[in-house]
């Protein structure tokens, strides 16, 4: 359990909360490790654990019949998992699982909840998260429905870059196919496309930004407004 005092977090979230609301999580917070694909949450399945995340990236995937599955939504060590806990639900609508293995404080959603309902400043703070979390989503969809893949892949690269604070990460073109709604041979062209350009190195599983500068102007103006929203509403650290 993680009930000292002078942990020191990676979630931006955790770092933001005020001594006080700390103390009421705490108790309840137990460091847990996720590899690649581990679920988080199941679409129509209660939310039993909320998971701040300290390192990797979780995906929330949306699923019609026909195996035609997209991400709609980003978690890494800015944000949690039980988004719809926060709002007062009690059931997941998508999947959420880890997309980039890494490692979080899981902490029970009873106790999530109860915590929220003794502090109103751990909730204001969680829900902010949230309405960051709809402006991502809200923009991902519009960035699917009108832009152009490598547009939308260069936006999806500079937020995973974004959240594992590195320029390598370990991902698959298959993966990457899902995450961006589309078929595999289009992920390759759009890879193949942005490392002729000189921005990225794929190989084996593995994506190297070497031009972050270039995928933003490649990204023309899909990446960056949920960025901006995020600082404006949580404020920096």
């Amino acid at each position: 359990m993680s009930n000292q005092p002078n942990i020191t977090y990676r979630n931006a979230l955790l770092k933001r909360l005020s001594r006080a609301d700390l103390d009421l999580l705490e108790p309840h917070l137990k460091r847990v490790v996720l590899p690649l694909r581990a679920p988080l949450e199941t679409a129509k399945s209660l939310i039993e654990h909320v998971y701040f995340l300290e390192s990797g990236i979780a995906s929330v995937v949306a699923k019609i019949p026909k195996g035609r599955d997209t991400e709609v939504g980003l978690i890494g060590l800015e944000g949690m998992t039980g988004a719809l806990l926060v709002l007062g639900g009690d059931r997941a609508a998508h999947d959420t699982y880890m997309q980039i293995a890494g490692d979080a404080f899981q902490v029970p959603a009873s106790a999530l909840s109860a915590a929220m309902l003794e502090s109103t400043t751990l909730k204001a703070l969680l829900l902010l998260y949230v309405q960051t979390l709809f402006i991502q989503t809200s923009y991902t969809a519009l960035v699917n429905a009108r832009s152009k893949l490598d547009e939308r892949l260069a936006r999806w690269l500079l937020m995973c870059q974004d959240r594992v604070r590195s320029d390598r990460f370990a991902i698959t073109h298959e993966f990457m196919s899902v995450m961006l709604g589309v078929r595999r041979p289009g992920v390759t062209v759009a890879i193949q496309e942005l490392e002729g350009r000189g921005l990225i190195r794929a190989n084996r599983g593995e994506i190297l930004i070497r031009d972050r500068d270039g995928l933003f102007q490649i990204a023309d103006g899909t990446y960056s407004e949920p960025e901006h929203e995020y600082e404006r509403l949580l404020g920096k650290i």
